[in-house]
This record gives C-alpha cells, sequence and structure tokens, in this order.
C-alpha cells in the first residue's frame, strides 16, 4: 500500500514540474516503470480527481488537476449549491440553499431530497420537482419555486470525484428572477406594442441597417394591407421599391436626405403601385436614429388615396368655379360675413372701376364711397343670421355700366362649406338693362 501511495506520489510531482503535461510514456520512463503499470497508476489519479487527461489524436497527455475546495466554493457562491451521492442524499449544501428552503442543514445531511419535508409546502414541492429533474439526469435545466414569492432558477449538474474516489453530484442553482421577470415584462411590453402597431392606420416597418445591410426587424399587419404584400414578402420590401417609376429617384434622394440629417423626421408623398398593381397614393415619414453600431429606420406608412382624389377633385372642382366666375359677363362678388371681399371677378371690378388686386382682400367701404357701401351690404345679416333663408333680390343705388350711378338688383345668397364654417354671401349684380325697376 505504501508502495502504491509512493508512486502516486511520485506521478502528481513529475506532472507538477510539467504543468503542459506527459505522455504515459514519457511518465513510464521518468518512473522506470512499464507503460502498463503506469497506465493502472494514471486511471487510479483520474478516477480520484487528481489528473485531467486530454487526448491530441492517438495520444494522451495527462495534467495535474487544479482543485479548488468544494467548501470553499459552498462558503463564497449567492448562488444555491447542493452536493447529493449517486443516491440522491444531501452530502454537503450551502446557507443560502437551506435558508430559502427553511430548514436546518443539520437534520438535512445524509437524507434523500424527497424524504425532506420543509415547513412551508412550497418548499416541499420544490424538492419534489428537483428530484425529478435530477433523475432524468438532465445536465442543464429550469426550475420555478411557487408560492407567495415566485423564483426562477437555472440549474445545472457537474459531477464531482472526492478525495476517496467517491463520485457525487453538485447542483447549482442561479435565481435567475430578476432576469425572468424582466424578460416577461420585455414579452408583455411587445405584445402591447404589437397589439396597438397592428390597430393602428398607419402601416409601421421598423429596420436596421448595419455595414450597408438592411433588414426588417418589425412591421404591423396594416402595412401588409396597404400594400398588398404577405408577411413573407415584407421582409424583403424595400420601400423605395413601392414608388412608380417616375417617382422613384424623388422618393430616394429623400431617403439620402434622411441618412444625412440622422434624428430628424423626413416626409415624402407619392403614387405607388400596391402588389396588384393598383395605384395608391403613398405618405412616408421616414427617421434614421444610431442604436449602437447599426441605424435603425422607423418608416410610417400613410395611405392617402381617397385624400388625395379628393384634393384633386376640389383643385379641379375650384379650377372651373374660378373659370366661370372670370368668364362670366355679369358683375359676380363672394364677402365674408364681415363684408370683406373674397372673390370679385373682372365684370364686377370694371363696374366699380378698379382692379382685382385692388378689391380682393378689402372691405367694401375700402372700395367705394361710404354711402353706397352702406346699401350695397343691406341684408347680409338677414343672409347670414337666418337659415331659412335661401336668397333675396336687393334694389339699391350702386355703379351702372355707363358709369353713372342708379338702381340696380343684386342677388344674395348665403354659401357655405358645411356645418361650424364660415358663411359666404354669393351675388350677382343685375345691370340696368335687366332691372325691371329702371322707369320706377
Amino acid at each position: 500500500m505504501h508502495r502504491l501511495a509512493d508512486e502516486l506520489a511520485h506521478i502528481k510531482d513529475l506532472l507538477r514540474n510539467h504543468p503542459q503535461g506527459m505522455s504515459v510514456t514519457e511518465i513510464a520512463s521518468a518512473l522506470g516503470r512499464n507503460k502498463h503499470s503506469t497506465g493502472r497508476y494514471l486511471d487510479i489519479l483520474h478516477a480520484s480527481g487528481h489528473v485531467d487527461l486530454r487526448t491530441f489524436g492517438m495520444a494522451k497527455v495527462f495534467t495535474l488537476s487544479s482543485r479548488v475546495p468544494l467548501s470553499a466554493l459552498l462558503s463564497y457562491t449567492t448562488d444555491l449549491v447542493l452536493v447529493l451521492d449517486r443516491d440522491m442524499r444531501i452530502i454537503q449544501g450551502n446557507d443560502p440553499f437551506f435558508h430559502m428552503l427553511e430548514i436546518n442543514a443539520t437534520d438535512s445531511l445524509q437524507k434523500r431530497i424527497n424524504q425532506i419535508n420543509p415547513p412551508n409546502p412550497a418548499n416541499g414541492i420544490f424538492l419534489k420537482n428537483l428530484a425529478g429533474i435530477l433523475s432524468s439526469q438532465q445536465e442543464s435545466f429550469e426550475i420555478i419555486r411557487e408560492g407567495s414569492e415566485t423564483r426562477f432558477f437555472r440549474g445545472k449538474v457537474i459531477p464531482t470525484v472526492f478525495e476517496d474516489g467517491s463520485s457525487a453530484d453538485t447542483i447549482i442553482l442561479e435565481d435567475v428572477t430578476v432576469e425572468k421577470e424582466a424578460l416577461n415584462a420585455l414579452q408583455e411590453s411587445e405584445k402591447f406594442f404589437r397589439s396597438v402597431s397592428d390597430h393602428l392606420s398607419d402601416g409601421l416597418i421598423v429596420s436596421e441597417i448595419k455595414s450597408g445591410e438592411k433588414k426588417v426587424i418589425f412591421y404591423n399587419q396594416r402595412l401588409c394591407e396597404i400594400t398588398g404584400y404577405s408577411a413573407d414578402e415584407i421582409h424583403n420590401l424595400r420601400p423605395e421599391n413601392l414608388a412608380i417609376p417616375e417617382e422613384k429617384e424623388r422618393f430616394e434622394k429623400a431617403l439620402r436626405e434622411a441618412e444625412h440629417n440622422k434624428g430628424s423626421m423626413k416626409e415624402i408623398r407619392f403614387w405607388a403601385k400596391r402588389k396588384d398593381g393598383e395605384s395608391i397614393y403613398l405618405s412616408i415619414r421616414v427617421k434614421l436614429v444610431p442604436f449602437g453600431d447599426v441605424i435603425r429606420g422607423y418608416i410610417l406608412i400613410t395611405d392617402m388615396t381617397r385624400w388625395k382624389e379628393q384634393e384633386e377633385a376640389q383643385l379641379l372642382q375650384a379650377t372651373l368655379i374660378q373659370r366661370l366666375i372670370t368668364n362670366f359677363p355679369h358683375p359676380i362678388f363672394i364677402l365674408r360675413e364681415d363684408g370683406v371681399f373674397f372673390i370679385a371677378n373682372s365684370a364686377f371690378c370694371e363696374l366699380i372701376q378698379s382692379d382685382p388686386d385692388s378689391v380682393i382682400g378689402k372691405h367694401a367701404q375700402q372700395v367705394m364711397s361710404p354711402d353706397i357701401a352702406r346699401e350695397f351690404l343691406l341684408r347680409n345679416d338677414e343672409l347670414i343670421h337666418q337659415n331659412a333663408v335661401s336668397h333675396i333680390h336687393v334694389v339699391t343705388r350702386f355703379f351702372r355700366p355707363d358709369g353713372t350711378i342708379g338702381p340696380v338688383i343684386i342677388e344674395k345668397s348665403p354659401v357655405s362649406a358645411g356645418d361650424n364654417t364660415p358663411t359666404y354671401i354669393f351675388g350677382v349684380v343685375i345691370t340696368e338693362e335687366l332691372c325691371p325697376h329702371k322707369n320706377m
């Protein structure tokens, strides 16, 4: 026995002086022993955890184990540590473990973990679940301690060899409650954000640009509805490719400007094509924000097709009305409620011997004498404040085509764009030739 102990101690001294490691042949030569007996000594040292074995191709190299006493680890770590033998009896444990389970360490040693009955039922369930996990021989796992204060643990099983060659398992439980709660909060936040974004009337897409490469990291369902592209196609969709050919250059220019002015919002409106070929008018607002080593792009896409069609229809209508008023042979005017001219056609301006620039935006008293202006504005309040009145005829002294001032008929009607909008007075001056009162 003494000879075996001496041989083992000699091998350990050799390896201590050769930290890079030695092969069986090198150790046998140094001992003056054959490889067979040297191999038996190394097997004993390896099984007891005194040496480590590394393989390089066909060669086996042994090094001295660098070991830290388990008791030291138990004292300094904040993780929960439990050492179990092959029969799942508790050999050692640290204070955090026994404190969480509310059990006495002395009373628990040499007992199987499924035989321990903590005063708190939640801890008993925890030990039962832990025993089931260990029986399944998982090397890593996650486990929850339920109860008034739920705690999450990430576990790891480490095979352990003691000085006497006996083996055990060291279970290290890392408390990841804060991490789990943060992850759950993040997932809830993402779920809430997804819910909100999917109910937006606008399409939302978030992309990342790194080393010139762009990728989509988030989009909402509304984006698919607006563009007609599927969820899988959105990942490969580049916003500039939505623009029709004649708009693409202008859109790409806006993107370049956004890249040069990171952090500021850039908006561009353009005609685009859905996947099915239908024309749509889009408003795209882009904001590029540096985020670590990447640039994150936030793109909000609004379908403004109906608004654009209404705008073009209103513009066409306004153009037609303007041409109609301009070319209408009779003097026409539109007054605001306060008596200021909003529109006056050429025939009206000629009648009062003025030009449009001197009339539009001016009060009636600024473009004609006070007494004529006073009669010109007669009954306007009646049209503005009495909704039942659709139009009136006013006979008043006013300018006539021959340059004189005399009785003429002015037909007035209230005009409004809708509820809660200003009321205007639309008027037509009927000249003396059409006035039935010229002989009165």
